[in-house]
């Protein structure tokens, strides 16, 4: 069985007719992938690589739980036995209550926008500046060393919050780098999505489909500093961390 990969063309006709929303929600849930093209210009894509690879080359990574009013900041993992998924990333983390000097989570709302109705929610739910129903917004870039970055095989949470976690990759395939990548996993077969979305493409899959990143370049010798390998964007909501929430109102009061 091979995958079924349809576009989206026009994104306020999806928001704005329940029919063909119901039709992709169908479409999805039964494997099917649909890719909006071009939803950013290679500019701004640039600019952002640029701008995350300097805070990476030169600010200490400050991890830090998701809890309302936490900070923008970065972290990097090498395959932490401790996290849930074996990864090998560097990760930067967004939240809309944040400034940032793209002002990313207006450029980006049309992208949540889209991730609510395709999950069965309104248009703007999770869209204010603050948490709601202890979820928030988080945009996540990462990026995979060539030699050494990988994700292994997963499937997300789908429940209530979220059918679809739409992602966007940021290089390549070919140029950025040479092997490996992500894939979505069907019937045991791997897609490799850096092979049907380059940058600027946004790619909604259902969540719970098996998917990962195969090492970037394998074989290769690592250098985190030079910032060669792959790069992404997830457009995630998460829930927040009560226990982080718990500890700062201690510390705060």
């Amino acid at each position: 069985m091979s995958v079924k990969i349809k576009e989206i063309s026009n994104v306020e006709l999806v928001l704005s007719d329940s029919n063909l929303t119901n039709q992709i929600i169908e479409d999805i849930k039964n494997g099917e992938v649909y890719i909006l093209r071009n939803a950013f210009e290679s500019v701004f894509i640039s600019q952002l690589k640029q701008y995350l690879t300097g805070v990476g080359r030169n600010s200490l990574p400050n991890y830090s739980a998701i809890y309302n009013n936490a900070p923008n900041g970065h972290l990097i993992n090498i395959w932490d036995p401790r996290s849930t998924v074996g990864a090998c990333f560097h990760q930067f983390n967004f939240y809309p209550w944040n400034f940032d000097i793209f002002d990313l989570f207006e450029r980006t709302k049309m992208i949540y926008k889209l991730k609510n109705v395709i999950s069965g929610k309104k248009q703007g739910q999770y869209m204010d500046k603050f948490p709601e129903d202890n979820f928030t917004r988080r945009l996540a870039f990462q990026f995979y060393p060539s030699g050494i970055g990988g994700l292994k095989k997963h499937a997300d949470p789908v429940g209530e919050h979220q059918l679809v976690v739409p992602t966007m990759n940021l290089t390549t395939k070919g140029i950025d780098f040479s092997s490996g990548g992500a894939y979505i996993e069907l019937s045991g077969k791997k897609i490799y999505t850096d092979e049907i979305a380059p940058p600027g493409d946004v790619l909604f899959f259902n969540a719970q489909m098996p998917h990962g990143v195969d090492v970037i370049d394998e074989g290769k010798q690592p250098d985190w500093y030079s910032f060669n390998g792959r790069w992404m964007l997830l457009f995630a909501l998460n829930s927040l961390d009560l226990n982080s929430m718990n500890s700062k109102a201690k510390q705060i009061g």
